[in-house]
């Protein structure tokens, strides 16, 4: 009896401990106005719409200490690779950001954030060393363009729009370079990729073919996932399309002396 008592626990500590990989995250902050607070570590791949996934994110979450400029994180995983994000709750300013993301695979992650306007620089695996290259260093190089452009003008508005256009054009493929390259990590690029999916304009609602393609390489259940929010979000707008078209006869149709709130504020329309 005791036999198969010892092989039963054995069996449930080996299912329990099957699949699950090690990953730490190593990182570093420009300054010491983090020391001794928490950072928060989070999941970023569920889509704007996903509330359940969404509330277990939130209930998941780790917050990790920070110590001379830097923080550290040891942990286990048995999901394939996923977007993550580290939250850091401080004053900002204009133009300032209070996060970066990055990939959550095995392997030992490092996150260098070199400044408060910039996300960090993130190495050490694989798809996060192609994440840095591809989309970060890309999308840093867009927002650093557009603070000089609003800041500090340029010499001229003509090449101010070329240097920004040309950058984020750089920075699309690279991102366009990234999808193909990770496609077969859904939770890796679904919330980038649903950027160029979402429906917020009935008058844009077709969608670039290469992005299109990027779905034709990603697993059918992710896939289809995707294919059915974006014509979610298509009839959503619709709907409030008609909403607001419905809104606008009512107004244009008040009766005499109807009371109306603009901006907080009673206004009467006087016929």
């Amino acid at each position: 009896m005791r036999k198969y008592l010892f092989i039963l626990m054995f069996v449930s500590i080996a299912q329990l401990f099957y699949g699950q990989e090690k990953y730490t995250i190593q990182g570093e902050f420009p300054d010491n106005s983090l020391d001794g607070k928490y950072i928060i570590l989070t999941d970023k791949s569920f889509l704007p719409d996903e509330y359940k996934r969404k509330w277990k994110a939130s209930d998941d979450e780790v917050k990790i200490l920070v110590t001379d400029k830097k923080f550290y994180y040891k942990g286990v995983t048995t999901r394939k690779p996923f977007l993550a994000q580290i939250y850091y709750d401080r004053p900002t300013f204009s133009g300032q950001t209070s996060a970066t993301s990055f990939v959550i695979e095995p392997g030992n992650i490092q996150i260098h954030i070199t400044n408060w306007y910039e996300e960090g620089n993130v190495s050490g695996t694989p798809i996060n060393k192609d994440y840095n290259t591809c989309v970060i260093e890309r999308r840093n190089l867009v927002n650093r363009i557009f603070r000089t452009i609003r800041l500090k003008g340029q010499t001229s508005e003509a090449e101010g729009a070329y240097s920004f256009g040309s950058a984020f054009e750089d920075f699309e493929k690279g991102e366009l370079a990234f999808f193909e390259k990770y496609a077969k990590y859904p939770d890796v690029i679904r919330v980038m990729l649903s950027r160029y999916l979402e429906v917020k304009d009935l008058n844009k609602r077709l969608v670039d073919a290469k992005y299109l393609r990027i779905l034709d390489l990603m697993p059918k259940t992710d896939r289809d996932i995707l294919i059915a929010w974006r014509e979610y979000t298509m009839k959503r707008e619709e709907y409030w399309a008609k909403g607001r078209a419905l809104t606008d006869s009512l107004n244009r149709n008040a009766p005499r002396f109807i009371e109306r709130r603009v901006n907080n504020m009673l206004d009467i329309t006087v016929k």
